[in-house]
C-alpha cells in the first residue's frame, strides 16, 4: 500500500438547524463536534458561515473509515460527551480527490438551492 493510499481526506460541512437559540446551539454543539472529528483523524477547521450555523472541516482518517462511519461518529453519543448532531442538523461528507473546481461550485450552489448555506 502506498503512503497515497494510507489515508482519504474528507470535507465534512455541517449545517446546523436554525431554531430559536443559534448560538447556545452552537455554543454547545461545536466544541462537541471537533472532539468526535478529533476522534476518528487529524482535523482542520475549513470555513464558517457568518452566523456560525454552518461549518466544515477537513478530516484525514484511515482508509478504512467510510463516510458512512463519520456521519455514525456525529450522531452517537458517547459516554463521556453528547452527540454533536440534533435531529433536524444537516451533514455532507465528501471524499476529496483530484477533480476540477466547478464540482465543488455545483456542491455549493446545490446547498444554496436547497437552503442549507447562509
Amino acid at each position: 500500500m502506498s503512503a497515497d493510499e494510507d489515508f482519504i481526506p474528507y470535507l465534512v460541512l455541517v449545517c446546523f438547524d436554525r431554531g430559536t437559540d443559534l448560538r447556545d446551539r452552537i455554543e454547545e454543539s461545536l466544541p462537541l463536534l471537533l472532539k468526535a472529528l478529533q476522534e476518528i483523524g487529524n482535523v482542520q477547521p475549513a470555513m464558517s458561515s457568518y452566523d456560525g450555523s454552518a461549518v466544515s472541516y477537513f478530516v484525514s482518517t484511515s482508509a478504512a473509515i467510510h463516510p458512512r462511519h463519520v456521519l455514525e461518529q456525529l450522531q452517537a453519543p458517547k459516554s463521556r460527551r453528547g452527540s454533536p448532531l440534533k435531529t433536524h442538523d444537516k451533514v455532507l461528507v465528501i471524499s476529496v480527490e483530484l477533480g476540477l473546481a466547478h464540482r465543488m461550485e455545483r456542491v455549493t450552489d446545490w446547498l444554496t438551492e436547497h437552503g442549507l448555506l447562509a
